[in-house]
């Protein structure tokens, strides 16, 4: 006797088919897997009422290719995802330290900052000359300009002085010396034998 085809065999049949259908939209895909589910369900019920193969067979098969690329698709989007999350980050970290909001960072990560003792000078004529030496490494492994803000506080805090230096492309493990604090007024002179120094900014580009 020639066995028809039954509903559920249909039914598994065209589930398959959207199941498969619907399997590459990530995360959405997930209604996919529940229609895949239920055309497997369908399948295995239009076997066992001994109808045509065929059909639920090859609704069964789709459902289980709609599972397979479904989880691929989601875990591949799934990593992307993550490795542009990551992306941001870095750039966000990155545009935190050009613009001077990631000093603790720079100074960690990206440069070794040396404030050498602020010298006052007074020549055989009475002239007063001033500085700082500061010496400055570039520990990454690529090139980089660096500005730095540092100021002299007195012991209560308050500011008493401050300079700025700029280093432009250091190479990796080079390091530079700069003078700091070369033109001080004679009035805050002896302030800043006494004064206590800082790094208040600092940026790398």
């Amino acid at each position: 006797m020639e066995k028809k085809n039954s509903g559920l065999g249909i039914a598994s049949l065209v589930l398959g088919i959207m199941s498969l259908l619907g399997c590459w939209i990530p995360y959405l895909n997930i209604f996919s897997f529940i229609l895949g589910f239920v055309a497997i369900v369908f399948g295995i019920i239009a076997l066992c009422k001994k109808s045509k193969m065929a059909m639920p067979i090859a609704g069964m098969i789709l459902a289980v290719l709609a599972f397979g690329f479904g989880i691929m698709i989601n875990g591949a989007t799934t990593f992307a995802i993550n490795e542009t999350g990551k992306e941001l980050e870095k750039t966000s970290k990155e545009l935190d330290k050009i613009t001077g909001d990631s000093t603790e960072a720079v100074l960690k990560e990206d440069v070794d900052i040396k404030l050498g003792a602020f010298n006052v000078v007074t020549d055989e004529y009475g002239f007063t000359d001033t500085e700082m030496i500061v010496t400055i490494k570039n520990i990454t492994n690529r090139k980089h300009s660096y500005n730095f803000h540092i100021e002299a506080v007195d012991a209560s805090g308050n500011r008493i002085n401050d300079d700025y230096i700029y280093v432009n492309d250091l190479a990796p493990g080079q390091t530079t010396t700069e003078k700091i604090f070369v033109f001080v007024t004679s009035d805050k002179v002896d302030a800043m034998k006494s004064a206590t120094f800082k790094i208040v900014e600092a940026s790398a580009y």
